[in-house]
């Protein structure tokens, strides 16, 4: 029996192609686009922002056992001519002893990056060790620097595990 002359296949693969077809060549209707949540925006962009190049607005630090995960929320100015793509060697949180903190990312999560001639808010995230809560942290960017966290040693012990506990700059 050959397959190619039975009329039913023929009707199915029609159908199938037909099916494909309409599935990328039609967008979302109004009402569906209204459902779904914008895209995940990186910051606030500001043009021409007078203010300084540098500010931290504030950390949140979430402990996960005996390390813990570092967001920082800071605005950042690009008086460059190119995109600043935020990791290092153009992005370094240091303490106070000189040590680079390693920078956290997910593997589908791009990093962030501020376009040429703009200011804009934008998280940070950096995984910290126990000791490197002992010392002060600062935020470089560009040559620029910025407290996030004071000299006095933070016990990690002090929060409990998984739950996001904000401080704000030079304050902890």
């Amino acid at each position: 029996m050959n397959l190619f002359k039975r009329v039913e296949l023929w009707v199915l693969l029609a159908i199938v192609v037909g099916g494909l077809v309409w599935v990328f060549t039609s967008g979302p209707s109004e009402e569906e686009e209204g459902d779904t949540p914008p895209p995940r925006k990186t910051g606030t962009v500001v043009k021409g922002d007078p203010g300084k190049p540098l500010q931290v607005h504030r950390a949140v630090v979430e402990r996960d056992f005996g390390n813990a995960r570092l967001d920082i929320e800071a605005r950042i100015q690009n008086s460059g001519s190119e995109k600043l793509v935020l990791q290092p060697p153009q992005v370094r949180l240091l303490t106070a002893s000189g040590r680079e903190i390693p920078g956290y990312f997910l593997p589908f999560e791009p990093q962030p990056e501020i376009a040429p001639g703009t200011t804009q808010d934008v998280q940070l995230r950096y995984w910290l060790e126990k000791k490197d809560l002992q010392d002060g942290l600062s935020l470089e960017v560009s040559g620029n620097k910025a407290a996030v966290k004071g000299a006095t040693p933070f016990d990690l012990e002090t929060l409990k595990n998984k739950e996001p506990k904000t401080f704000q700059p030079d304050g902890w």
